[in-house]
């Protein structure tokens, strides 16, 4: 994935038709391991990532994803700014960026059991793709609701 660009530029949309390899639903901080080079990323999620960086996968970042990254950097002191983080990710092979759009909102509430609303929100992605989410997120891995890996 890193270094590997297409010649287009790639939006996906619930309705996308895809026959093409299995798509996973990052969280933010799957995400921001990944760009970080970081050993918390498990090796179940890194797998997830190399199947992308091979074309075996595709990855899908939420919007709410890079808002999260965006105030993450914020937080470390090192200023990440969404189109930075969106134009890097833009166009790369087995990536692509979701908008928040009607299909996820849709799905906000059948996932009472998640209280916190950025959580819900990558859940409902997730329904809405019908893919795993890439998280440890303890609210994300114990919905009966949402497939996740890590």
């Amino acid at each position: 994935m890193r270094g590997s660009r297409a010649s287009r530029r790639s939006r996906v949309g619930p309705t996308a038709v895809v026959d093409s390899p299995a798509r996973y639903v990052l969280d933010t901080h799957a995400l921001w391991w990944y760009l970080t080079a970081s050993r918390r990323l498990s090796a179940a999620a890194s797998a997830v990532f190399r199947l992308a960086e091979t074309g075996n996968a595709t990855l899908i970042i939420p919007a709410i994803t890079v808002a999260e990254c965006y105030f993450l950097s914020v937080k470390l002191g090192r200023p990440l700014a969404p189109s930075t983080l969106m134009d890097a990710v833009e166009g790369v092979d087995g990536v692509e960026l979701s908008d928040l759009g009607r299909a996820q909102l849709e799905r906000l509430d059948a996932l009472d059991e998640i209280p916190e609303m950025h959580d819900r929100l990558i859940a409902a992605e997730s329904l809405a793709f019908n893919a795993p989410v890439v998280t440890r997120d303890e609210l994300l891995t114990a919905s009966p609701q949402v497939e996740t890996i890590w």
